[in-house]
């Protein structure tokens, strides 16, 4: 973690008034100490960080969830497929329907 934001976190820890805190670290506007609060704690691992809808997306394709579109048909992404699952282009498959679910069983 940042030094700056292991200081920000003792203080906060220590009840040090904000504009204590900032005039020690320099930071011009409670907005900014307010965020540089928040990445300190994300970097932590004290709290998660918001995704963007952007990431989630591509977190929920690695997680293999996918969804059926208007017209009927279902996009592996690259991610799920290549990164994820170590497939490569021109691999082959087959699709068949069990108890419980589908499986795609590369040829």
């Amino acid at each position: 973690m940042k030094e700056e934001y292991k200081k920000l976190v003792e203080m906060v820890k220590k009840n040090v008034p904000d504009k204590e805190i900032m005039e020690k670290l320099g930071v011009q506007s409670k907005a900014a100490l307010k965020k540089m609060y928040y990445d300190a704690l994300v970097e932590a691992g004290k709290i998660k960080d918001i995704l963007t809808e952007k990431e989630v997306k591509k977190k929920t394709a690695k997680e293999g969830t996918l969804r059926i579109g208007k017209r009927g048909t279902m996009t592996l992404s690259k991610a799920l497929l290549v990164d994820t699952l170590g497939f490569k282009e021109g691999d082959k498959f087959t699709v068949s329907k069990s108890k419980v679910g589908i499986i795609l069983r590369k040829e």
